[in-house]
């Protein structure tokens, strides 16, 4: 799973926005709804991988068809996994934003009250737009994993009809018809 350029431009903004705010601006009521949003972000994926693992399944498909069910499964799960890390750096760095500073870092000058805080917040937004990009992506590829599926089923379900279905000699033998049927009657006989 890669990044398009608009998205990587969108990151990159939003680090920048976040380290030319003002700091403590993501704090407080913006930052506790940040964090309940992020974890109800990271509560959703670990279940949707486990759902993913347990989709592959041999059950009459193609070795075609397992491989491409296996490269999209593991498309989806490195995404999941990414989205997951980029809601662990996000909270790490809220966490750290509201955590105080200890005494001997504030006496640097502006390093606890600005360069810091700014870094944290610049932290914060980009990986919360790393998430929010990444979160687009995945209904496509779970979209594609389910064509995968579908393609696999219809065969196993093609090749299920197939060996089910009565040999067609067996079918003419059934329903045979007399061996004079469709003749014409002899005309010497009649006259």
């Amino acid at each position: 799973m890669s990044l398009r350029p608009l998205e990587t431009v969108a990151i990159l903004a939003a680090t920048s926005v976040g380290g030319a705010l003002n700091p403590g601006a993501i704090s407080a009521d913006a930052g506790a709804l940040l964090v309940t949003f992020l974890g109800l972000v990271a509560a959703s994926i670990l279940p949707t991988i486990t759902l993913l693992i347990n989709s592959l399944t041999p059950n009459g498909r193609s070795v075609l068809n397992i491989n491409r069910l296996e490269a999209e499964l593991r498309s989806a799960m490195d995404a999941l996994f990414l989205l997951f890390g980029g809601v662990g750096i996000a909270v790490m760095a809220l966490v750290s934003l509201a955590i105080p500073s200890p005494l001997f870092l504030v006496e640097v000058p502006y390093l606890t009250s600005e360069i810091l805080p700014r870094c944290g917040q610049a932290v914060v937004l980009g990986s919360t737009a790393l998430i929010l990009c990444m979160v687009g992506q995945i209904p496509a590829i779970l979209r594609r994993t389910l064509s995968v599926r579908h393609s696999g089923a219809l065969e196993e379900a093609k090749l299920k009809l197939a060996s089910n279905a009565p040999d067609p000699g067996a079918i003419r033998k059934a329903f045979a018809t007399h061996p004079d049927f469709g003749k014409q009657a002899n005309s010497d006989k009649a006259g």
